[in-house]
């Protein structure tokens, strides 16, 4: 009973810390503990079967003291949760926010290099100059550099950075990546737009980023840069490492994503290795050294919430081991879950301590009876099939909760690799810690997994290769993620759910598919995103969707590719590019990386052969490659586009019976042109130029979109005076609309200042 009674306020803690979802959740958690406490009087009273359990449970005093730890947990989150102090350099960025300024600092962080090409560092801000002002400051700053800036930083150097500073904000695109709450979780309020750098003290040349660099160095030397990098990713972790984006792409797509975080399955690694090898010695002397491999990996690999929870339940493990006692797994999860969430309670968001706290239980619960099942296995086969079947059974809906696809070939690349994964993870390992003495010997010992190495990379390749290597599903919602979590735990607690598997199977594929089917077939949706060059929509149509321009190659990649993943979308049935420059010609090659393409029409005054040499290969077909000129019109289900001009681009969309006009491009002549050209007055005007206010009100639009940064206050405030609903980007966010609900905006307007100022 005190086991149970343990367990259950483990879990009200985290589930107190899940509900900081809603800001109302709380209401919710004591409907809750009034349910529970009910179900435990009901029991007493009414002679029911099914209420045995409760007869024999926590008494209601217990019930009611674990919905206050619920409740607390609630309130403490709330109260480690960061906020800027008095001084931050946050609360100055409004004043000086188009400015060229000059911060100087302390590096805190290693730099690396970032998807956009830039170098990220984290910088204890200490003064800040910006003419004819000087202020001492503080405060962490989230600052990225030019590559060629950042070589030759690392922490502890007090640098001067100019630049130009900004609040991060959150996603503009629905369900996006939340940039200002990844940051506020650090305790960070601000970035820098960093564009040069000066270096002013040294700072200490020692220290845990030396010694990472030291692995680093040495591994790159002997087996060559992408090589290396994995080698001591597998090591350290990809968040110490800068891995080529592709290698860890391929990596990710097959579902091997986990090698490349430093997690327990590297701890497990390091810990077998080092119990083998001391297996003669006393119970002591393998403690001693089990602690001493755990530290030194934690070490090297940072305390990071994925490995601060893989090391403590090692610690534990390998004292249960070496004392030859029996360990009760999953009590010590929830121990060291609470534990580090007492610590630092914002980690109860971080999707690696999801991630690697649910892989981890499943291991526990579901692996022993995968076995049994795969007894007609021998023993190590079996286990190498029930451990990536277990990992992914209970990490899967997270996945697709946050985003919307599914490695179809997940269990093949694991079961492939993992020979390949223990070598290299354990002589990594030693010879990191060679590397650290001595650099030539640790690199000699590197070389010798040139060759394994080198297979691995071949392998995930050519698995990331196969055809439907992904399924995009779309994102789940809250519902179907907790339902299938509730299918996992019956199928582990109730015996009478054991039987039925089948009939679990079916309920799990049922609340995955059923409601992606549904929505798939009937869904409407436009979205505009804050995007002014090239102006960017997406139209979701039953059977079909629509892409205008993919912007360049860092939005393609990061903006629009997800979005299209969390839709459920990996095919595109027609898209368009207006703006055929060489930036914006660059994201269609990183769109159809992840997406197919049906068809492509640019829309531009002549051919231009450079676009159709970059498409050159692709899945466009040349003969599905044309362009599309004034007065000519396309039809894509229940989508009728238009071109009505070019210079400005003037496009004409018929959309469930409402006229859509977009304006992007140059503006200049467009209203000698409209007052002398019959243009239908539009429910809906897009208009992604400068803002041209005689023209704007010559249309007489319903609802304006503008998506130009380029707009006063005043004029602003005298569009929203004369027309009905205005949106602007920059302030609200991307816009959609559905037929049901209308338009939407990403930010509520009560969110945003009232001026683009």
């Amino acid at each position: 009973m005190q086991a149970l009674n343990g367990a259950i306020l483990c879990i009200a803690w985290i589930v107190g810390l899940l509900s900081t979802a809603h800001p109302y959740s709380w209401l919710g958690l004591i409907g809750l503990g009034l349910g529970l406490m009910g179900m435990r009087v009901i029991s007493l009273r009414v002679p029911w079967p099914l209420l045995y359990p409760w007869r024999r449970g926590p008494r209601v005093a217990f019930w009611l003291l674990a919905l206050a730890c619920a409740l607390f947990a609630s309130l403490y989150f709330s109260v480690r949760t960061p906020t800027p102090g008095s001084r931050d350099i946050s609360r100055i960025v409004p004043e000086v926010s188009r400015s060229l300024v000059t911060v100087t600092g302390k590096v805190e962080t290693m730099p690396r290099l970032t998807r956009s090409q830039t170098v990220q560092f984290q910088l204890q801000a200490l003064k800040l100059e910006a003419k004819p002002t000087q202020k001492t400051v503080r405060g962490l700053l989230y600052v990225s550099l030019p590559p060629k800036q950042g070589q030759k930083l690392h922490p502890g150097q007090r640098v001067e950075v100019s630049g130009y500073l900004y609040k991060p904000r959150r996603s503009a695109t629905p369900q996006g990546f939340d940039f200002e709450d990844y940051l506020t979780r650090s305790g960070i309020f601000a970035g820098l737009r960093g564009k040069t750098v000066t270096v002013k003290q040294s700072g200490g040349t020692w220290g845990g980023w030396a010694v990472r660099q030291r692995i680093v160095r040495s591994h790159a030397r002997f087996l060559g840069p992408e090589k290396g990098a994995l080698v001591s990713a597998m090591v350290l972790g990809h968040r110490r490492v800068d891995l080529p984006f592709n290698l860890r792409n391929r990596f990710v797509k097959v579902g091997l994503a986990h090698t490349l975080a430093a997690s327990g399955f590297h701890v497990s690694i390091i810990l077998a290795g080092l119990l083998k090898v001391t297996g003669r010695l006393s119970s002591r002397t393998q403690l001693i050294s089990g602690l001493i491999g755990l530290i030194i990996f934690i070490f090297l690999s940072g305390f990071e919430p994925s490995v601060s929870r893989a090391v403590l339940m090692g610690m534990a493990g390998l004292a249960a081991v070496t004392a030859n006692r029996k360990l009760n797994p999953v009590g010590v999860l929830l121990v060291v879950a609470v534990g580090l969430l007492v610590i630092q309670p914002q980690w109860i968001w971080d999707l690696g301590f999801q991630l690697s706290f649910l892989a981890t239980l499943g291991l526990i619960v579901t692996v022993p009876p995968l076995t049994q099942k795969l007894d007609w296995l021998p023993p190590a086969i079996s286990s190498l099939f029930a451990v990536p079947i277990a990992a992914m059974l209970w990490t899967l809906p997270l996945q697709l909760y946050q985003f919307g696809i599914a490695p179809i070939y997940c269990l093949l690349a694991n079961i492939c690799t993992t020979p390949l994964l223990i070598l290299l993870t354990a002589g990594g390992f030693c010879s990191g810690i060679v590397a650290v003495m001595w650099p030539l010997a640790g690199g000699l010992l590197a070389w010798l997994l040139a060759i394994p190495t080198q297979g691995l990379i071949w392998l995930v390749t050519q698995i990331s290769l196969l055809p439907g290597a992904s399924l995009t599903l779309g994102t789940l919602s809250i519902w179907q993620l907790v339902l299938l979590y509730g299918l996992l735990v019956s199928a582990w607690l109730l015996p009478v759910w054991k039987q039925r598997l089948p009939l679990l199977i079916t309920l799990a594929l049922g609340i995955i598919i059923l409601p992606i089917w549904h929505y798939q077939v009937y869904r409407f949706q436009i979205t505009i995103f804050d995007r002014a060059t090239p102006p960017m929509m997406v139209i979701q149509q039953p059977g079909s969707t629509l892409v205008l321009n993919s912007g360049d190659r860092n939005t393609a990649s990061q903006t629009l590719v997800p979005f299209l993943q969390r839709q459920g979308i990996d095919q595109v049935d027609l898209a368009l590019a207006t703006d055929l420059r060489s930036r914006w010609r660059d994201g269609w090659p990183a769109l159809l990386q992840q997406v197919s393409l049906k068809k492509l029409i640019p829309i531009s005054l002549t051919n231009n052969t450079a676009l159709q040499e970059q498409l050159l290969g692709s899945q466009v077909q040349p003969g599905k490659l044309r362009f599309l000129q004034v007065g000519e019109q396309l039809v894509q289900d229940q989508t009728q586009i238009s071109v009505l001009r070019h210079q400005p681009t003037l496009l004409q969309f018929t959309i469930n019976q409402q006229n859509w006009l977009m304006v992007s491009g140059r503006y200049q002549g467009l209203l000698p042109w409209l007052q002398t050209t019959q243009v239908p007055s539009p429910q809906v005007l897009w208009w992604s130029t400068k803002v041209d206010l005689e023209a704007i009100h010559h249309l007489q639009p319903q609802v304006l979109i503008l998506t130009s940064r380029n707009i006063d206050a005043e004029s602003l405030s005298q569009l929203e005076r004369r027309i009905s609903k205005v949106y602007w980007t920059p302030r609200d966010g991307a816009v959609q609309w559905t037929r049901d609900r209308g338009f939407e905006s990403t930010f509520p307007l009560s969110e945003n200042p009232a001026s683009p100022l």
